[in-house]
């Protein structure tokens, strides 16, 4: 095997460069930051120690290092670094970086230093191997091949020796035990069995395991691509999860340098439409939609862009990954594997007439998005709305609407806790209908659903878009709630800056009802259901209301209340007192209406007001009027108008 073979080779084939390209290569503008920036970071880290389970590195929770945990920060920072200095190494032929990629390893590999590989939480679970050895396997593999040249046969057989007593003996034992992963298509399929095929095919004929490693993993891998992704390229996980699709990335870029095929595997796996899709729940100045799980305010992960764009020759996927690519996170960013995927030779284009504003995707979580304009920076108004919930890391959103304006999050979904939960995650108000902006029927604690439960959904009855006017879509809910005969959800976007959402539910009999709106901030509540609320770059102008005047408008915040206000490790779990507005009432239906209009921060606040016919508003553009009534909804304003009659 001429080395290196993986991502860079000694010879250019179609997926990957040569050692002379890449190097050549580094007169780019581009190339020559990421360039730089690998430079500075391999040089400070060289003079550190090697890094273990107590280790207070940036973005480390306090308490993470105090209980020596291997969690996903930890792991991450180690395998970047010790990608970074491997590429480092190979680029410079400079064996003190070959030297410091052996001590990090030998320090994983140390029982002493580096206890378990697992964090604490898969362990508690009886997890054998999990998704850290997957982690940390990629990183080890890579730079076995990388640095092949620069190692002695003594470290060559260190390195190989202890991935078989410390990685490949605990994968073989949770594949013989059926750890609980093993038959699971999400991100621990795609970072698990990918990370250890890659490893094999790294390692090669110098590790007797290693056919056994990609003969595990490509049937697995294989079926990842079948079941995680729908005919639109929507993803089984939320939005934030669908970053880990970028080790899907690299084991078919992997796969195209180890056995080169006419044509390349992303081709055949239509990653484009997957990455269609994650452009759309993509928000500016740079964050994902904040569906489920982990966090509301997740950086999206998008270096594997250039991968994709390289192999379609697609220019706004490069455009994609040039304007988002310093809001990754550090754990996130593996510049090594950046330097090597940007391709100069394809041009970035925006968005903008190639792609629409909107779009609704009837698979995994049916989610919508509409967005006023494809800015990355600031746009008016995006909405994003989803009909059901994802079959992993989900929450019970269904119906979920959310409002983005001028960069920032102004109807909110609040993500899980900020700390990792309890098993029993589900009794956390995070994990509530209550904790999301839809109906409420009851107490409605449906969190805690069963197996069979989770997969009820919403569906997507109509959807229309235009780039001009914005869009509209009619969600039916009825069979995610008991004691209903019908619910739906009504959402009209109207460009730039509008948003109604009109409720409508028949009961089988009285019952408490409320609706709730996560806010920014804490409303303002002004006379006839108007409210205001404030954040760093906009004002948002709302009116809630009961057409039947039966609900009142009140304004409280969420709180985590004992035993659930606690992480995993029993940690108090950080207070948010995460604000929202709420429309209560109770009988057998409704019929509840939610006006909003974004304006800037230093805008007049304009208000709703009542007419004959329904209300209006005084905008930037012109007046802008609404009207419910019968089976009529309509929203008019100087961009054009949705008139939306049933029937």
């Amino acid at each position: 095997m001429s080395r290196p073979h993986l991502f860079i080779r000694s010879q250019s084939v179609d997926g990957a460069r040569s050692l002379g390209d890449v190097r050549s290569g580094l007169s780019d503008t581009h190339a020559a930051q990421l360039w730089k920036q690998l430079l500075d970071k391999t040089a400070r880290e060289l003079e550190e120690p090697p890094w273990t389970p107590s280790s207070a590195l940036p973005s480390r929770k306090p308490q993470q290092i105090a209980h020596a945990n291997r969690e996903y920060e930890l792991v991450a920072y180690t395998a970047n670094r010790i990608l970074d200095a491997a590429l480092v190494g190979l680029l410079q032929d400079d064996r003190r970086y070959a030297e410091s990629v052996c001590n990090q390893i030998r320090t994983v590999y140390d029982v002493a230093a580096w206890p378990e590989i697992e964090d604490k939480t898969h362990l508690a679970h009886g997890d054998h191997c999990s998704l850290r050895s997957g982690q940390l396997a990629f990183a080890i593999g890579c730079a076995y091949d990388w640095l092949y040249n620069l190692l002695t046969e003594a470290e060559r057989t260190e390195i190989l020796e202890g991935f078989d007593r410390r990685f490949t003996r605990q994968f073989r034992a949770a594949l013989e035990h059926g750890d609980r992963w093993v038959n699971w298509r999400h991100n621990f399929c795609v970072v698990i069995y990918g990370g250890f095929a890659i490893a094999g095919m790294a390692f090669g004929d110098d590790y007797a395991e290693s056919g056994w490693l990609l003969e595990v993993g490509k049937r697995p891998m294989d079926g990842y691509f079948d079941s995680l992704f729908g005919p639109e390229g929507e993803f089984n996980e939320s939005v934030q999860y669908a970053g880990s699709a970028a080790t899907a990335v690299y084991y078919l870029t992997a796969q195209q340098c180890h056995a080169p095929a006419s044509t390349h595997p992303i081709v055949t796996q239509r990653l484009d439409a997957f990455c269609r899709w994650y452009m759309h729940f993509t928000l500016p100045p740079g964050r994902v939609a904040g569906f489920g799980d982990p966090a509301p305010d997740l950086p999206p992960v998008v270096f594997h862009y250039s991968a994709v764009a390289s192999a379609l020759r697609d220019g706004n996927f490069q455009w994609f990954y040039r304007q988002y690519a310093d809001h990754t996170r550090d754990t996130h960013r593996k510049r090594a594997i950046e330097l090597l995927f940007y391709d100069p030779t394809v041009e970035a284009v925006d968005p903008t007439g190639h792609l629409s504003l909107g779009h609704a995707y009837h698979a995994q979580g049916k989610l919508i998005s509409s967005r006023s304009s494809w800015d990355p920076d600031s746009a008016e108004s995006i909405v994003y709305s989803k009909a059901a919930r994802e079959h992993n890391h989900s929450h019970p959103d269904w119906g979920q609407v959310c409002l983005d304006g001028y960069g920032d999050r102004l109807l909110r979904d609040l993500g899980s806790p900020p700390a990792y939960p309890r098993d029993d995650r589900d009794r956390y108000y995070n994990y509530q209908q209550w904790g999301h902006n839809v109906l409420l029927f009851g107490k409605n604690e449906t969190g805690g659903v069963s197996i069979a439960e989770r997969d009820l959904a919403g569906s997507i009855e109509r959807a229309e878009f235009d780039d001009e006017r914005g869009g509209w879509w009619r969600l039916d809910l009825s069979s995610v709630y008991s004691d209903t005969q019908s619910v739906t959800r009504t959402v009209v976007h109207l460009l730039p800056r509008i948003l109604v959402v009109v409720d409508e539910a028949t009961l089988d009999h009285e019952i408490p009802i409320s609706l709730r709106w996560h806010t920014a901030d804490t409303p303002e509540l002004l006379p006839d259901g108007n409210l205001t609320v404030h954040s760093d770059h906009a004002t948002l102008s709302g009116c809630v209301m009961d057409l039947d005047g039966r609900a009142m408008l009140r304004t409280s915040h969420q709180e985590y209340l004992p035993p659930y206000d606690v992480d995993a490790l029993g940690d108090p779990q950080p207070q948010r007192h995460e604000p929202y507005v709420e429309l209560a009432a109770s009988g057998d239906r409704c019929r509840f209406v939610s006006l909003f209009c974004v304006q800037t921060r230093s805008a007049e606040g304009a208000l709703w007001s009542s007419t004959s016919d329904g209300w209006e508003i005084e905008t930037d553009e012109g007046v802008v009027s609404a009207e419910v009534g019968g089976s009529r909804i309509s929203v008019e304003g100087p961009r054009g108008s949705w008139v939306i009659e049933d029937g």
